[in-house]
């Protein structure tokens, strides 16, 4: 008898150990990091930032959460300085039209401040360290997430289960 039990232990330990390891790979996220763009996959589903919200909420991951509320700001101020540096680059190079005056002979020329132009090169690259620089935070909101879910799996607690039985608990 105590022989029995020693098996069925045993076999429940490995029955528990092999369903830690499916869940631990179902619940991961994944990052597919593009250009200007990271999308975020579970199980080749791709998620939205809604949803991403939602899954950090319940799962009680308050970093990675910060992290992704940090990314959903950089990401569109990113964009909006590099169009406003694209535009300010495009007008200094289109120029302004000026005229003078010399020696009573009118001449025209166009303004083109390199300054300015500079300038708009400057926002142009400014805005995308900041899409990236968003993008980043993202990839980390995605670790923090995924090194949460790999801790909680790790601590099983005695509890009741779905059908009111007592056994190992998994929080999630």
């Amino acid at each position: 008898m105590n022989r029995m039990n020693k098996i069925i232990v045993l076999s429940f330990l490995l029955i528990f150990a092999g369903k830690l390891s499916a869940q631990e790979t179902a619940d991961t996220l994944t990052v597919k990091r593009r250009v200007f763009t990271s999308g975020v996959y579970r199980n080749g589903v791709r998620l939205n930032n809604h949803q991403l919200f939602d899954l950090y909420s319940k799962s009680r991951a308050y970093n990675a959460e910060r992290q992704m509320r940090q990314s959903r700001i950089m990401l569109p101020v990113g964009a909006a300085v590099s169009v406003a540096g694209l535009a300010l680059s495009v007008k200094t190079i289109a120029g302004e039209k000026m005229t003078a005056i010399i020696n009573n002979e009118e001449y025209t020329y166009y303004k083109r401040p390199v300054a300015h132009l500079l300038g708009g090169i400057g926002m142009i690259a400014a805005g995308i360290c900041i899409m990236e620089f968003g993008n980043d935070k993202k990839v980390l909101s995605v670790d923090l997430y995924n090194k949460k879910k790999k801790h909680d799996i790790l601590e099983p607690s005695v509890g009741l289960n779905e059908q009111g039985h007592l056994g190992l608990k998994l929080s999630f």
